[in-house]
């Protein structure tokens, strides 16, 4: 008789997507470190992709199935031309936010824009916000 070193709960999720698995790793990128402790992690992150302009998002929900982290990121594209007769597609603006729920219920907001048709261009700004943003 052998014992076995690996048991299969059989109600267990086996998350084997790649996109699944990115995200676990990436919602604590635009964290402050010093922030990690005051947040509450995501036991589970659902990513989302819209398909009808460059846009995408993540959920994330805590062992309670209550939501603890999101992100949404989109990027709006303008048409351009060289000559007047080719026309190709170009990037001008673009915002992410992401946010994640303090342990105080409260939730650390960071949003992200990249506008290229202004001087001042990039701006990340945090701030703290009673609910959550939409």
């Amino acid at each position: 008789m052998s014992t076995s070193l690996y048991t299969r709960i059989a109600n267990a999720r086996l998350d084997r997507c790649p996109a699944r698995q990115a995200q676990g790793r990436r919602w604590l990128a635009d964290l402050p470190p010093d922030l990690a402790d005051l947040v509450v992690p995501p036991v589970s992150v659902d990513v989302f992709e819209e398909y009808e302009m460059q846009a995408e998002g993540a959920r994330g929900r805590d062992a309670g199935d209550a939501p603890c982290y999101c992100e949404y990121r989109h990027v709006l594209t303008q048409l351009r031309s060289d000559d007047d007769e080719s026309f190709y597609e170009t990037p001008v603006y673009a915002e992410a936010v992401t946010s994640w729920r303090l342990v105080d219920e409260r939730w650390l907001v960071c949003r992200s824009t990249l506008d290229r048709l202004h001087p001042s261009g990039a701006q990340t700004r945090y701030s703290v916000s009673e609910t959550q943003p939409r």
